[in-house]
């Protein structure tokens, strides 16, 4: 289909004041483009003027009877209910005045006018009279260029910020659950025009904003962690150790020091040792040796008599000593081999006697320094116990990781000698509280060839926490450096973390400016002595209390555009700002990256790509939430919330469903019809529903999958006596007293909602249904209605209200259906004009589907068009919503097929701003 050109409307502007210093805008209304794109849906051609025959059929007959029936209350004179329908009656009036047209057109229709106690139109007058007002009111505002109207800038409504802060950070907060509750107009809370911003609602905004930020980046200062260094004392040895006056302990080759250590957490947790060998790799090497010679010394002493050995152990202690003065004069003057500079292993040991790593050090004088060695291991919480016990192995010996063999193969190998060590054992190493070690002045080298200072454990690291949010690690892609109290490259890394958030939270490409304001916030909080995660959280409040988020705007992006704009003619969206208003109206939430990037090409502008991804769209299980948004409020099932269902007669033990329970059944057959394309009518005409436990037993059905009683599951209702949304518990209960049915809630929300033909408000005085002198002591709701009907101001709009009323009282006030012996049964009956009678709930809906099928259409169009611009129809839209239905007939309304027309139409494609 193809729309005629439109003109713009160039009226009002209007300020928001978002009571912070940062956050002024200007209301953007909206209309549409003077040239739409070549692919959007366009209103059918008609002739510029009306008519002729309209025109004389109406000045001749149709306004004649308008005078008949009609003008003697509702004239200049004399106004009823402030209504003048003298204003209808030429063309250029009923262009002028078109929306008290189609107020006069309803209430035709409907019946509600003229009373019952005035003179009557017959159903062929009262017909031909709406038909020809109605054609005159479609020529005037459809063939002179219809303007699709104007939105204000819009603020996301509560359910839109909580979808908006789930898809942005993967976590389902719903920090909105804690706003005021928006206010409606037409209908829906989406609405631009209503959804103010108060003090209040701006405090929330606010303390939502700091509540995620510190939900999605947490401090890792601010959790569990350890510090902690293990020396002197508190560093346990195992065999012979001799403590130095510097704290450093002195072990033998086949000696080791552990420690024992509390994790809180579970993480990557970083270790340094400080220590050294005490000998060169030559000098341990001859050291080896010496053994050797001592064995055949030891041999030739045996043979000597035994008063001779005591002299030779004399001998052998002096020996000893002079080989060890002899070593110290050459270490002196000793000149390191090439060899010398190979360091010496450690091995690192868990408690279970794994090998966790190994680490080389180099060769250090006992007086000097200590070299430093580390790595890194991942633990789980609780108590762990760490071994470090030197090797007479140089790490130039050990081959490849993969060509290791047991001992050296880290992860796998096991001491046995770590393994049985037992805690009795371990705990005599532990040095009791308060005990001193004496230190050593004179140590042997030879004896005591490794010392160990300090084991220090830290951690666990930032990144490697299992307690962080698994948002962390996304936001924050690039960590800045910590060194000491101050951090660096601190504003590089913000830029990098928040360059994607901002674009997504934004809905939109960021300038490198308004990027430079946010990662400022991050520079400034760490100048402050904060860290970069403080700043980082800072920078997130900020995006998410920024207009760009809290507030869909839609300004001008082009000079074209602006210059377009000034001009007072409607300007077409941009392919990002389509972006928005698609994802807003099919998931209530932000596009994401793939509708992101269409808007980057700029494909949403073309036709044939928009409707790629609005499939794409209706596909993804986010637009469940036109079930739960749209469809919630189109039918009114928000209501329920205000229904104590343990109130209701007949169920005082207390609900067996909840009113969730209700609203998903309704949700599921809405998600069902538009996932499949079906035919709207199948909203009503669906010989199946979804339950769940509780929904099958209050309707006496099956579940076919017993084990899964939580999720709701598709049941027949070919004879259960229902039939689609008019046989769903939530609707009859919605429009029922807590003791009975009321006929009159239902055939009104019927008219309402399936019609789209709203009753006039009562007349003034008119008493309620209990308060009408009742037939007899045991008269029928039929009977009372009836009495009440017979006041004429009465019986117009419950003429036809009560036939659709009672057409559902095979079903009780909490949605079960009633045995056939019940007497409310026996009314379950009813016609409406034109001879169309019906018995029964199943006929019913079956006869609304098929008599009334382009009326529901053109409800559901109406519905879908208000919810996804925002703001409530006029009576120029109508144009827009027949080029939808004109277009889709032939294929019986799919319920997809109008979501695109509705998406395609000029009030969804176009945009305008202030001429001034």
């Amino acid at each position: 289909m193809k729309f005629d050109c439109i003109l713009p409307g160039t009226r009002w502007t209007r300020t928001l004041c978002l009571l912070t210093s940062t956050l002024t805008l200007l209301a953007v209304p909206t209309i549409n483009a003077d040239e739409p794109d070549n692919d959007a849906p366009a209103v059918a051609k008609k002739t510029i003027e009306p008519n002729l025959d309209d025109l004389t059929a109406w000045e001749n007959s149709g306004f004649l009877k308008l005078e008949e029936f009609c003008i003697d209350c509702h004239n200049a004179d004399y106004q009823e209910a402030e209504v003048d329908l003298t204003l209808l009656s030429t063309a250029d009036k009923i262009r002028e005045n078109s929306e008290l047209a189609m107020h006069s057109i309803s209430m035709i229709r409907f019946g509600a006018m003229p009373p019952e106690d005035s003179s009557l139109p017959t159903v062929e007058e009262r017909r031909e009279l709406a038909d020809q007002l109605d054609d005159l009111v479609y020529h005037a505002t459809c063939d002179l260029r219809p303007k699709p109207g104007r939105i204000t800038a819009r603020r996301l409504n509560r359910a839109e910020y909580n979808n908006a802060i789930r898809d942005l950070f993967g976590m389902d907060l719903r920090p909105a659950d804690q706003f005021p509750s928006d206010e409606v107009g037409g209908g829906f809370d989406n609405n631009a025009d209503v959804l103010s911003l108060s003090t209040m609602l701006m405090e929330k905004y606010l303390k939502a904003g700091e509540t995620v930020a510190s939900t999605v980046i947490v401090d890792p200062a601010t959790l569990p962690s350890i510090s902690k260094t293990f020396a002197d004392q508190t560093l346990h040895t195992i065999g012979d150790a001799k403590l130095a006056s510097f704290g450093e302990w002195f072990i033998r080759s086949d000696g080791m020091v552990w420690v024992e250590v509390e994790v809180p957490i579970e993480g990557e947790y970083y270790f340094d040792i400080r220590g050294g060998t005490n000998l060169r790799r030559s000098e341990l090497e001859q050291l080896n040796e010496e053994p050797e010679e001592e064995s055949s010394e030891k041999k030739d002493s045996e043979n000597k008599d035994s008063e001779n050995k005591a002299k030779d152990s004399d001998d052998k202690e002096s020996k000893d000593e002079d080989k060890k003065r002899d070593r110290r004069r050459d270490r002196e003057k000793y000149e390191p081999k090439e060899s010398d500079k190979v360091n010496r292993c450690v091995m690192v040991h868990d408690e279970n006697g794994r090998l966790l790593d190994i680490l080389d050090f180099s060769y250090q004088e006992k007086s000097g320094p200590t070299d430093g060695e580390s790595f890194r291991a991942t633990l789980k919480p609780g108590k762990h116990r760490f071994f470090f016990s030197p090797t007479d192995t140089w790490i130039d010996e050990l081959p490849k990781s993969e060509d290791r063999k047991d001992p050296w193969r880290v992860g796998e190998s096991i001491s046995k000698r770590v393994q049985s060590l037992t805690d009795e054992e371990l705990a005599k190493t532990v040095l009791p509280a308060g005990e001193k070690v004496e230190i050593s002045r004179r140590i042997s080298d030879d004896e005591f060839s490794f010392k160990f200072k300090t084991v220090s454990i830290k951690g666990p690291s930032p990144q490697s926490r299992k307690d962080l949010p698994k948002t962390q690690s996304k936001l924050i892609t690039r960590l800045a450096r910590e060194r000491g109290d101050r951090w660096e490259d601190v504003y590089k890394s913000a830029k990098i973390n928040l360059e994607p958030l901002m674009r997504r939270a934004f809905r939109r490409e960021v300038s490198e400016e308004e990027v430079k304001r946010y990662a400022d916030l991050v520079e400034d909080a760490t100048e402050r002595r904060e860290s970069f995660y403080v700043g980082m959280q800072q920078a997130i409040t900020a995006i998410l209390c920024s207009p760009s988020f809290l507030f869909r705007i839609e300004l001008p992006e082009s000079d074209e555009a602006r210059e377009l704009a000034a001009t007072g003619e409607a300007i077409p969206l941009s392919s990002t700002q389509l972006s928005s208003r698609m994802s807003f109206f099919l998931w209530s939430s932000l596009p994401d990256d793939a509708l992101l990037k269409a808007a980057k090409q700029d494909e949403l502008v073309d036709g044939s790509k928009r409707r790629q991804q609005i499939r794409r769209m209706l596909d993804d299980p986010k637009s469940d939430s036109l079930g739960e948004q749209f469809a919630t409020q189109w039918f009114g099932l928000g209501n329920l919330n205000a229904r104590d269902m343990s109130a209701f007669g007949g169920n005082e033990e207390g609900p067996d469903v909840t009113v969730d329970d209700l609203a998903a059944e309704t949700h599921a057959l809405f998600d069902h019809v538009l996932k499949n394309n079906l035919p709207v009518t199948e909203l009503l005409t669906a010989d199946y529903t979804f339950v769940n436990r509780s929904l099958a037993n209050w309707y006496g059905v099956e579940l076919p999958n017993k084990d899964d009683k939580s999720k709701l599951q598709k049941v027949s209702l070919a004879d259960a006596g229902r039939r689609g949304i008019l046989g769903h518990a939530g609707v009859l209960t919605l429009t029922s007293y807590p003791t009975r049915n009321s006929p009159v809630q239902r055939g009104k929300w019927i008219l309402e909602n399936i019609l789209g033909t709203p009753p006039p408000e009562a007349p003034p005085n008119v008493p309620e249904l209990e308060e009408t002198r009742a037939a007899s002591a045991d008269a029928t709701l039929r009977e009372q209605l009836e009495l009440h009907r017979a006041d004429p101001g009465c019986a117009s709009c419950h003429r036809v209200m009560d036939a659709l009323g009672f057409g559902l009282e095979t079903m009780d006030h909490l949605g079960r259906l009633r045995p056939p012996s019940d007497p409310s049964v026996a009314d379950a009956n009813g016609e409406l004009p034109g001879g169309r009678a019906f018995r029964g709930a199943m006929e019913l809906s079956e006869m609304l589907a098929s008599t009334e099928t382009r009326r529901f259409a053109d409800t559901t169009v109406r519905r879908l068009l208000s919810f996804a611009i925002g703001r409530e129809l006029r009576p120029a839209d109508r144009c827009f919503v027949e080029a939808i239905l004109n277009d889709t007939e032939a294929d019986g309304f799919r319920l997809r097929d109008l979501v695109e027309g509705v998406i395609s139409s000029p009030p969804f494609l176009t945009t305008s701003v202030p001429t001034s």
